[in-house]
C-alpha cells in the first residue's frame, strides 16, 4: 500500500515501524488514492 507524506509530497511503499517519513521524518502520512473513476447512478 502506498503512502504519501504531507510535508514533503513523496510517495513511499511502506512505513515501518515509526510511521514516519524516509525522507523528512514527518509523522503525518495518508494513503495514497488511486486514480480510478467511478460512474454512479441515481435513479
Amino acid at each position: 500500500m502506498a503512502y504519501v507524506c504531507t510535508k514533503c509530497g513523496k510517495k513511499t511503499k511502506q512505513l515501518d515501524n515509526s510511521a514516519r517519513c524516509q525522507y523528512c521524518g514527518s509523522r503525518i502520512n495518508v494513503k495514497s488514492r488511486s486514480n480510478l473513476s467511478r460512474e454512479i447512478t441515481t435513479d
